[in-house]
């Protein structure tokens, strides 16, 4: 047996390339000046993630390691009220006011990311971008913010058509804010559907996917409420507009919610997130065992394999095992 692996997006930081890197992350210097950088430490991440054995590998995300925290200071129409620090964890996440009219000038770098990434690799067919709520975080109480969401979805939407015009088979909305939402009852799957699914209306021919964590600053999640059963709802009414859905089922809660898998749509193919991130890498004994236990519910041509969440937070010697690791249990080593 043999099933399919693919990746999340994030990998470690070349370490030998971190002191240039972090002058770019500094703002030290621009995309295009920063463009030859940004395609070696790309090229370094996506050959680890073919040496690991996995089926589709992603860019790694090296231009922009620190998730969607990069985002807020390319848009103009918002003011900083605290500067994202890094060292401080869930602490530390940036805050914004809105100010004006939030717009992408010179995009959110995803796509400027993928074209890059795809003319040194031609095996790179897939790319990833935040979801529209996703790219608020640090603003949820703004009081302008839902009059904005219009035009996030505008720019998470561009960011989509640019990707589909750079030739990638497979797009990935990442979307922990909806998933954390969703857990902790703050919103139902019928006020976030509309917004979460919009970036992909009028893409054809593209694997339209939606990753689900509860978030992941520092290898911790963003809420103490980690199940499956509050997004089952939201995977139901999927149905249609979504071709793949990646969830984390890593956290024990979610974990023992895996029979509900059964019970997303049969159009969905479904990648399980069973290689956890946040912990040490487990052997291929342990991945092994939970394939089987997945296969007792979901047919094997619905099933992908994947690490719970992206590995840019995690030691680079542990990403490479874990991926390695998984890539072995899917095939049956």
């Amino acid at each position: 047996m043999t099933l399919r692996t693919t990746c999340v997006g994030s990998w470690p930081i070349p370490f030998g390339l971190r002191p240039e890197l972090k002058r770019y992350y500094a703002g030290e210097i621009d995309d295009v000046a920063a463009d030859d950088l940004l395609a070696k430490a790309a090229r370094i991440s996506m050959d680890e993630m073919i040496a690991c054995g996995v089926d589709q590998i992603m860019g790694g995300e090296v231009w922009g390691p620190d998730f969607v925290h990069h985002v807020p200071p390319r848009l103009s129409g918002l003011e900083t009220i605290q500067p994202r620090d890094t060292s401080k964890g869930y602490d530390g996440i940036g805050r914004y006011r809105i100010i004006g009219n939030v717009a992408a000038p010179h995009g959110t770098g995803h796509a400027l990311a993928y074209r890059r990434e795809q003319k040194i690799e031609p095996r790179l067919d897939k790319a990833a971008v935040p979801s529209p709520l996703t790219m608020t975080l640090g603003m949820e109480q703004d009081p302008r913010l839902r009059e904005q969401i219009p035009n996030y979805v505008a720019i998470v939407q561009e960011e989509v058509r640019d990707m589909v015009k750079a030739g990638a088979a497979e797009i990935q909305l990442d979307a922990p804010s909806e998933a954390t939402a969703l857990v902790n009852g703050t919103a139902t799957a019928t006020d976030l559907i509309g917004d979460l699914v919009a970036p992909f209306e009028g893409t054809t021919g593209v694997i339209r996917t939606i990753h689900f964590c509860l978030g992941d600053i520092s290898r911790r999640a963003g809420t103490e409420v980690q199940n499956l059963s509050s997004l089952l709802p939201l995977l139901q009414i999927l149905d249609g507009h979504v071709d793949r859905v990646h969830l984390e089922c890593s956290h024990p809660g979610q974990w023992r919610d895996r029979h509900l898998l059964g019970e997303i749509p049969n159009s969905i193919e479904i990648i399980a997130g069973i290689a956890d991130v946040k912990d040490k890498p487990q052997s291929v004994e342990v991945l092994t065992e939970r394939i089987d236990s997945v296969l007792q519910v979901l047919e094997e041509k619905r099933l992908l394999l994947s690490t719970s969440c992206g590995c840019g937070r995690v030691p680079h010697d542990e990403a490479i095992r874990l991926l390695r690791n998984l890539a072995k249990a899917a095939r049956g080593e």
